[in-house]
């Protein structure tokens, strides 16, 4: 079942955006590679179950597993908590979002108050989401996200 959601996903990204990510990865050493890296460890990922403060596959939140996407695909770190994410970022609009930037939200069940995930392309991206459905791509599109959106940030 993973692979059908990972093949769908890259589907829908298309061969576009893949060559626009190619113009516009500003950092990242080499996106063909790069890409290879995120999209096995999106496989990997996908399906591993939430639990708040955690950091193993066999449970981690949503900084947690920014952090721990960061140091595998991108092998730069982040800050622990959603938060000080944030703080490491610069601001950046959603029609400048870039594969790898950090999208936040405000989370009325988290007890910090914030929610993040990482972006994929095409309005997708992929978070530790809740103890319900646990780690998962979604779309900025869905009203959940839409209505709770903090920002976006760049790694500095």
């Amino acid at each position: 079942m993973k692979h059908i959601i990972i093949i769908t996903i890259l589907v829908m990204l298309g061969t576009t955006s893949m060559a626009q990510t190619k113009k516009t990865t500003g950092g990242f050493e080499d996106v063909l590679t790069t890409d290879t890296i995120l999209n096995k460890f999106m496989e990997h990922w996908i399906g591993k179950p939430y639990k708040l403060g955690g950091k193993t596959e066999k449970g981690i939140d949503c900084s947690q597993f920014n952090k721990r996407l960061y140091k595998d695909v991108y092998n730069k770190e982040l800050q622990n908590v959603a938060y000080k994410q944030w703080e490491q970022t610069e601001r950046i609009k959603k029609d400048s979002l870039q594969i790898g930037d950090l999208v936040f939200f405000r989370s009325r069940v988290s007890p910090s108050g914030w929610h993040t995930g990482v972006y994929i392309g095409n309005t997708y991206f992929i978070h530790a989401a809740n103890r319900y459905e646990g780690v998962k791509v979604s779309t900025l599109e869905e009203p959940r996200y839409k209505v709770s959106i903090r920002g976006y940030g760049r790694l500095k």
